[in-house]
């Protein structure tokens, strides 16, 4: 039971530090007028998965989506909130939506409690496309792990979660003084 706990608390150790990268990658200053200057867009722009290209944020909502569906959560309502995470546009987002479509690895349909929203799921191709990127990205991921520690990766995780929340407050104090 011991071993299945502790592999437990890895897989999750691995799900926050992969978002606290992705975050961390996805920090943006505002200059000049709301100009965005990225930082750290260099860290992995894509997978090979499944024969085909899929770019980080296409993969970033791919298994934001496989977790929302693990807690039963498919209506679309939170697709607004993927603008937010993978700091695109809507219009960004349904162009993404309507690739990983035409690929086979998500489907998309009208809520009928909502014609407002969409309900968008995996596709058993979907889910084979995100244990594709895991797979391999695990091997890094783990050995990251392994040697920096748990201790100081917990750290990295909680110091990239607090510099994105000020680099936020810092933004959002902008704005205000701007107005």
């Amino acid at each position: 039971m011991a071993e299945k706990e502790k592999n437990r608390t890895n897989e999750e150790l691995k799900n926050e530090l992969i978002h606290a990268l992705f975050m961390f990658r996805n920090l943006h200053f505002h200059r000049f007028g709301g100009k965005k200057i990225g930082l750290m867009s260099g860290i992995g722009r894509g997978i090979m998965a499944g024969g085909f290209w899929v770019s980080m944020p296409a993969f970033a909502l791919l298994k934001q989506l496989q977790i929302r569906e693990n807690r039963g959560e498919t209506g679309g309502a939170w697709l607004s909130e993927m603008r937010d995470y993978l700091c695109v546009s809507k219009a960004a987002v349904s162009q993404m939506l309507g690739t990983l479509e035409s690929r086979g690895l998500i489907t998309r349909e009208p809520d009928p409690e909502n014609r407002r929203t969409i309900i968008v799921r995996l596709t058993a191709e979907g889910r084979e496309t995100i244990k594709h990127f895991e797979q391999g990205f695990d091997g890094h991921i783990g050995m990251m792990i392994e040697r920096v520690g748990e201790k100081d990766t917990r750290e990295l995780i909680r110091l990239i979660n607090r510099i994105t929340d000020i680099i936020g407050e810092i933004a959002d104090e902008s704005e205000i003084e701007a107005e």
